[in-house]
């Protein structure tokens, strides 16, 4: 897949926002999202991860992790317009990951919501039901 790296394709301040907007909700469900991470554009690579906002002066991906006793996601919005996430389950016979375009950001905190309410779910321990839902698109 092409991915594109235009960086005013996605506003990452924007989905920061969104991110914000769902802590409470998220800490109601027993769930802690981490501190988010910036990785600026301008600087020579390896690039850090930065948790200040303000020393990300060109961002180019956003990142974040949600986890609780149900398992774990993992998202790095990039300004490109993609977003790559991983998820940890225990009724998920192994880590799995996920590509996703986007063409708007506000399609991020519908992508949140989706992979996080994974984590609500109660843990399966029958094989064949991990194995369906991986059979039926992955995350």
């Amino acid at each position: 897949m092409e991915r594109r790296v235009d960086l005013s394709n996605l506003d990452l301040d924007r989905a920061a926002v969104l991110v914000d907007a769902r802590r409470a909700g998220w800490r109601e469900l027993g769930l802690v999202a981490d501190e988010l991470t910036w990785m600026d554009n301008d600087v020579s690579w390896p690039a850090p991860l930065l948790r200040d906002r303000g020393q990300a002066r060109r961002p180019m991906s956003l990142g974040v992790r949600v986890h609780g006793d149900a398992g774990e996601a993992e998202f790095v919005l990039y300004a490109g317009g993609w977003a790559d996430v991983s998820v940890i389950h225990p009724g998920i016979d192994g880590p799995t990951a996920e590509y996703v375009e986007l063409d708007d950001v506000e399609e991020f905190g519908s992508l949140l919501d989706r992979v996080v309410g994974l984590l609500r779910e109660p843990v399966r321990r029958d094989r064949s039901s991990s194995n369906a839902a991986r059979s039926a698109g992955g995350l």
